[in-house]
């Protein structure tokens, strides 16, 4: 059986290093794996820079078709992307096999101190716009299957366990 692992969260909250863990967890236990990195897929799907609403969620079917499409075909896919969209959470629950929504919560100020990509401070210097979680609405999960709350100290091997327990517990004949 196939799995969507969708690992979501606001801008530096640590959905790529987590989705690394999970990809390379599951790889040692002989998995066949794709993972799915938002700014990778931006990057190679999007044909502009639009930031805008309707933009990021013609963009978040098209990462959500794209993780289906490879699950069809026996591969586990691990998707690390903002996308929160109550659409795009609908959407999966309803059509990706094995589905398991991770949503990492973590204040925004905790945010703004990692901020590795710069967005939170040009976003504060009047540089950026249209970003999630400032100037563009977010759709928190609904009914992630699990919730990650940022703690100080919290590392991303904890993150790791956490999540693998918690998955096994909705699919357990599968890790």
């Amino acid at each position: 059986m196939s799995n969507v692992f969708w690992i979501t969260g606001l801008s530096a909250a640590g959905k790529t290093t987590l989705a690394r863990l999970v990809a390379q967890r599951l790889r040692d236990l002989g998995r066949p794996v794709v993972m799915l990195d938002g700014d990778e897929l931006r990057e190679a799907l999007a044909s502009t820079t639009d930031h805008s609403s309707d933009a990021r969620v013609q963009l978040a079917f098209k990462y959500a078709r794209l993780a289906r499409l490879i699950a069809s075909q026996g591969v586990t896919v691990v998707v690390s992307t903002v996308a929160l969209i109550k659409e795009i959470h609908q959407w999966n629950r309803e059509n990706q096999p094995g589905y398991f929504e991770v949503y990492l919560k973590v204040a925004i100020d905790e945010l703004r101190r990692r901020d590795p990509k710069g967005i939170y401070r040009r976003f504060d210097a009047g540089e950026l716009h249209n970003v999630a979680g400032l100037d563009v609405p977010v759709d928190e999960p609904l009914r992630p299957d699990l919730v990650i709350e940022y703690m100080p100290g919290l590392e991303p091997d904890a993150e790791l366990e956490r999540l693998m327990d918690a998955f096994d517990k909705l699919y357990p004949a599968v890790s």
